[in-house]
């Protein structure tokens, strides 16, 4: 018998997700995803319209929540993973956060097509009542499936324990930076919002979106379910574009980027990089 102790693989592996569980769930995030894009890539097929596209496709889109429980549940327990959850259960918080959760985006679309009119003279048609009820159709799938669950990942779980260490603005670069890069594949694969989308404006429109949920989870103190509620309308209204003006394109796209560049300019200015909010930023 030796005098030293003993560590089983399975604690070795534990202790060192402990060690840095932000890095783990990074990590696992990027072989989750990118193991489902790859096959999204490999089969061929549009996510939306190919039955196998878009369950792989979507698969990728569950790697952050995914990851999160993963490195919750192995490093602090299932205790943990019911906290992390209960986040999406806190609805108190003002108004005016569920009307901005709700229609910011919209307002920005509205500025989208308000200067196609007043610059370049492009006339979008009047939605019908079956496009109204597509774009809500958007709305749903966006919030339940293609974007809002990321948010219990990077809000939930990586940006309390980022902002244990930095402020709340390079906490939001550092996601920023990670988020952009996630998306990486499905700017090659037809059929993603990612592959229409202008470049550069998507780098930028990704680092503003970072300030600006920030900010939506710091000021709700800690309320996953608003900025979910917001990542999946910024997806769904930034969807209606395509289905009511045929295309994104540069122009539209710069514009999009500009307006959120302001508004997380503006929360920046207005509430300083420290917290990003009028109240102190979550850590827990």
């Amino acid at each position: 018998m030796t005098g030293g102790t003993e560590h089983s693989p399975s604690m070795t592996v534990r202790s060192r997700i402990s060690g840095r569980p932000v890095v783990a769930f990074i990590l696992l995030t990027f072989v989750l995803s990118w193991t489902a894009w790859s096959v999204l890539a490999l089969i061929g097929g549009e996510p939306g319209v190919d039955s196998l596209a878009t369950v792989a496709w979507l698969a990728g889109g569950f790697g952050p929540p995914v990851a999160a429980l993963v490195v919750v549940a192995l490093t602090d327990g299932f205790g943990s993973v019911k906290a992390l959850l209960g986040q999406l259960t806190r609805w108190r918080a003002p108004w005016v956060l569920w009307v901005l959760a709700l229609l910011l985006p919209g307002a920005i679309v509205a500025f989208v097509f308000s200067v196609d009119v007043v610059l370049r003279d492009i006339h979008p048609a009047a939605p019908e009542l079956a496009t109204v009820g597509l774009v809500l159709g958007i709305l749903v799938q966006n919030v339940l499936l293609t974007g809002g669950p990321e948010e219990i990942g990077w809000r939930g779980f990586a940006l309390p324990r980022l902002q244990r260490r930095w402020s709340a603005l390079g906490s939001s670069l550092v996601l920023g930076v990670v988020w952009i890069v996630w998306h990486a594949p499905l700017f090659v694969i037809p059929g993603t919002g990612q592959e229409e989308f202008p470049l550069v404006p998507y780098i930028l429109m990704g680092l503003a979106l970072a300030i600006i949920f920030t900010w939506m989870y710091n000021a709700s103190r800690g309320s996953l379910l608003l900025v979910v509620l917001l990542h999946g309308t910024v997806n769904a209204w930034l969807g209606s574009i395509v289905v009511l003006g045929d295309e994104l394109g540069q122009v539209r796209g710069w514009v999009v980027a500009g307006a959120f560049l302001v508004i997380a300019g503006t929360i920046l200015w207005r509430y300083g990089a420290e917290d990003l909010a009028a109240v102190p930023r979550q850590q827990e």
